[in-house]
């Protein structure tokens, strides 16, 4: 006679031959970086969230799934009209410099 065992999952009797366990995953620490902002290395998870709540940022990672901002049309001007902001331009710095 062939010994068996068994699984009680639900109060239900299940062979373990044919019971597959839900398998959790384990995933490793994130790498150290260097922050874009101060310069410094944060280390895992933990310097992640510390970087984060400091700097009052959210990684690019949870921004994924988000609608894309529109963003302004570009001017169309004519050639008179740009030579006319290029003038007020000049004007205008020039004043400051003679300030």
């Amino acid at each position: 006679m062939t010994r068996r065992s068994w699984v009680f999952i639900n109060g239900e009797m299940i062979p373990k031959e044919d019971y597959a366990p839900q398998v959790s995953h384990v995933y490793g620490d994130l790498p150290d970086f260097v922050s874009p902002i101060d310069g410094k290395t944060y280390s895992g998870r933990v310097g992640m969230r510390e970087h984060n709540a400091r700097h009052n940022v959210v990684p690019t990672a949870d921004l994924a799934g988000l609608p894309v901002k529109q963003g302004s049309q570009p001017l169309t001007l004519t050639k008179q009209e740009r030579a006319a902001r290029k003038e007020q331009l000049i004007r205008v710095v020039n004043e400051h410099w003679r300030n």
